[in-house]
């Protein structure tokens, strides 16, 4: 999947609100219970006092994010310690999921 990143608009946050939401529903002519849940995370323009953004994740994403987090954290944190001049902007995409059919 190509990710054409550069067709939406970036916006700044200087906070984030989650929040997540659980549903539960019984399953048809059973006595069975299927859960479900989605976290929202909420992008805050302190300046401004604006939400810029609203994502819903799935729980399958949301479980991947800590992963993917993490290892942009210390990616970031390796390229600003070094003293290096890149000859071209890096730019880096990383992926929760390789295989998301959506």
């Amino acid at each position: 999947m190509e990710i054409k990143a550069g067709d939406v608009r970036p916006m700044f946050a200087h906070e984030v609100v989650i929040s997540t939401v659980f549903r539960t529903r019984k399953e048809d002519g059973k006595k069975k219970v299927k859960k479900e849940a989605d976290t929202e995370l909420i992008f805050i323009d302190m300046a401004t006092k604006q939400v810029v953004s609203r994502i819903v994740l799935p729980f399958s994403v949301l479980e991947t994010l800590p992963q993917t987090l993490t290892e942009s954290i210390q990616k970031v944190k390796k390229e600003l310690k070094s003293k290096e001049i890149p000859k071209k902007p890096k730019v880096e995409t990383q992926s929760t999921s390789k295989n998301y059919l959506g």
